[in-house]
């Protein structure tokens, strides 16, 4: 006997019973398997066992999804698969185009090639991929992490390229080999970034401690994406096979279709990480707003006396520039080390002065860089509140907050103008730092900045951890340092001079 979702039974036939009182409206059965409503006759239905196609169903889901889907992972599981498949799908397909490139380039059914030479090619390609490979984690691999969206759009960028030198290396002779090398170190940086941000995104997407689940899941519909790709490619192949045209047309609607897919699936994730990107405009929305639409954020209650408006993370997601390095004004060293920091000893006192007992502050407007100095031992959140405060800086010296300011803006626009009113000539040590005392008072306005921010939904974090950290208990003896630094400076310059001299002895010979 079938029964409802409360536990009673379903009196009647043995299939189907009206109900008792049709005037007395029936609620809709939610998570029940054993019975379903047909809303137009208010029939209740007994349901004995799944149906075949049922059972298909959710073998495919145990195969393919998390455990407990979809409340094991982020609401924007979904959508970024779907995507992230159509652009695994067009990528198999351009790699099979690619294949055959590759190895009609070292000599595939070419009867006057030499199989050393072929061999040595391999070689090369694995070689020079290896020391990319290295080169490249040691360059970039703590922003791996934080900027998971940026690399992951420029791995895929850097595949198309390399496959499209692939492509071109049979039909250039002299130049195949080189191509083939500089497309193996392409790919190389596109395993090592895609890997590393494809596992940054899973743990985005797990919910419930499920990182491992959701990764073997992408695992495995790739493996299924890549078998669907290779039989597609053994129907493409034999219909491009001495084409070219057909073959560079085929392969022009599969990279802008797997560009497409990488920048649709990149935008539906709504990463609640804070890190650089997402920091800069959660501040510039906290000073000039949502902009010309109008939109609003979560508006919180008055910080000394003044208002704050933070966005969403769904609100500031599609604004993230999607390239490493767009949408800054100034480069932001966030842990710079002390020869860039400062440039006299003067200059770090007066830092120290105006700074933080964990960060300090420089800016160098005529180089367009911020610099923030970390103190060895300081808590990790200070690399935070240093980078949100350059930041800030950075704010004020980017366009007038007029009237379409926020309120902290509108406080904040006196202090801008006369930050803004220094001349190149003002920007030493003694003309600035009178402003800059000033700025670091109004800093005091964020004090709950933070709490705000993550009851907006946010995560405090995400900041590469690329840091150097200074060690500021040698003030006492600074001097001595300072010239040592010096003394190391001058050694520099010499050997760099002597090998000068040297090579233009050697080119006199």
């Amino acid at each position: 006997m079938a029964t409802t979702d409360a536990g009673s039974p379903i009196t009647g036939s043995a299939e189907t019973r009206k109900c008792r009182n049709p005037e007395v409206p029936m609620e809709r059965p939610e998570g029940s398997i054993q019975c379903r409503v047909f809303w137009g006759s208010r029939e209740v239905s007994r349901w004995d066992r799944p149906k075949s196609r049922e059972r298909l169903r959710r073998a495919v889901a145990r195969l393919l999804l998390p455990q407990g889907f979809p409340e094991s992972v982020s609401p924007d599981y979904g959508r970024y698969q779907c995507w992230d498949s159509l652009q695994a799908l067009c990528s198999s397909l351009c790699s099979s185009l690619s294949a055959r490139a590759v190895l009609e380039a070292v000599g595939v059914g070419d009867g006057a090639a030499s199989v050393t030479g072929a061999a040595l090619t391999w070689l090369l390609r694995d070689g020079v991929g290896i020391v990319t490979r290295i080169v490249f984690v040691w360059l970039q691999g703590s922003h791996l992490d934080c900027e998971a969206k940026q690399w992951r759009l420029v791995a895929d960028v850097l595949n198309d390229v390399a496959l499209v030198m692939e492509i071109l290396a049979p039909h250039w002779l002299s130049l195949g080999p080189a191509l083939l090398v500089m497309a193996a170190a392409a790919r190389c940086v596109v395993g090592v970034a895609g890997g590393a941000t494809r596992a940054a995104l899973a743990v985005h997407q797990a919910r419930r401690d499920n990182v491992a689940d959701v990764a073997a899941k992408d695992s495995s519909q790739e493996t299924l994406v890549n078998g669907a790709g290779l039989l597609l490619s053994l129907l493409l192949l034999p219909l491009l096979d001495g084409r070219p045209w057909l073959t560079w047309a085929a392969l022009g609607l599969l990279l802008a279709a797997h560009l497409g897919s990488n920048m649709a699936a990149l935008g539906s994730l709504t990463l609640t990480s804070l890190n650089r990107p997402r920091l800069r405009l959660a501040i510039g929305w906290a000073l000039r707003g949502g902009g010309a639409g109008g939109e609003r954020g979560v508006v919180s209650p008055g910080v000394g006396g003044v208002e704050l408006e933070l966005p969403r993370p769904e609100q500031v997601n599609p604004r993230e520039p999607l390239l490493p390095g767009f949408g800054s004004r100034l480069r932001l060293h966030l842990g710079a080390p002390l020869e860039r920091l400062v440039s006299s000893e003067a200059e770090f006192r007066k830092a120290l002065e105006c700074g933080t007992p964990d960060y300090i502050i420089v800016l160098r407007p005529s180089q367009g860089r911020v610099s923030v100095g970390l103190r060895r031992g300081a808590p990790s959140v200070s690399a935070l509140f240093g980078c949100a405060q350059a930041l800030l800086l950075e704010q004020l010296l980017g366009p007038p907050l007029g009237g379409a300011a926020t309120a902290l803006g509108r406080k904040l626009a006196p202090l801008q103008r006369r930050l803004q009113s220094c001349r190149e000539r003002v920007w030493g040590i003694w003309g600035f730092w009178g402003i800059w005392g000033e700025f670091w008072g109004f800093w005091g306005i964020f004090g709950d900045f933070w709490e705000f921010l993550e009851g907006s939904g946010w995560i405090l974090g995400g900041l590469n951890g690329n840091f150097w950290d200074l060690n500021w208990t040698f003030l006492g003896n600074f001097e001595e340092f300072w010239g040592f630094l010096r003394i190391l400076g001058n050694l520099g310059e010499f050997l760099g001079d002597f090998w000068q001299h040297f090579g233009n002895f050697l080119n006199f010979l």
